[in-house]
């Protein structure tokens, strides 16, 4: 018994002393560049000036849409050439996700069109 509590008190105040170590430095770093992400934010705002629904739609929309098909792009070039290997064989269902042929996906898409 004491041995547990000395393991569990000695890794709990390791981890709070890590925790306010992690918290002291990221205050010092946000403090440092709170400025500059202030300044970057009011630089847009100025750019849009009275018209910040337009910037709400791109913000809401299209920034999203553009980080969703870069990742999806990069899976999607993987999925059709098997290449680089180093992603695909990390596949869950092995020998199922092959690539797919050219006239395989341009019947595919064909069909998703219908």
């Amino acid at each position: 018994m004491r041995r547990t509590a000395f393991i569990l008190g000695s890794g709990l105040l390791l981890l709070v002393a890590f925790w306010n170590s992690v918290t002291w430095h990221l205050q010092r770093f946000w403090g440092a560049s709170g400025c500059f992400w202030q300044a970057q934010w009011e630089r847009l705002l100025s750019i849009f000036e009275e018209k910040e629904w337009i910037l709400f739609i791109l913000g809401t929309t299209q920034v999203p849409i553009f980080v969703f098909w870069s990742c999806s792009g990069l899976l999607l070039v993987v999925d059709t050439t098997g290449k680089p290997n180093f992603i695909s064989r990390y596949r869950i269902q092995v020998g199922k996700n092959n690539p797919a042929g050219q006239t395989q996906l341009h019947q595919e898409m064909e069909f998703s069109r219908e």
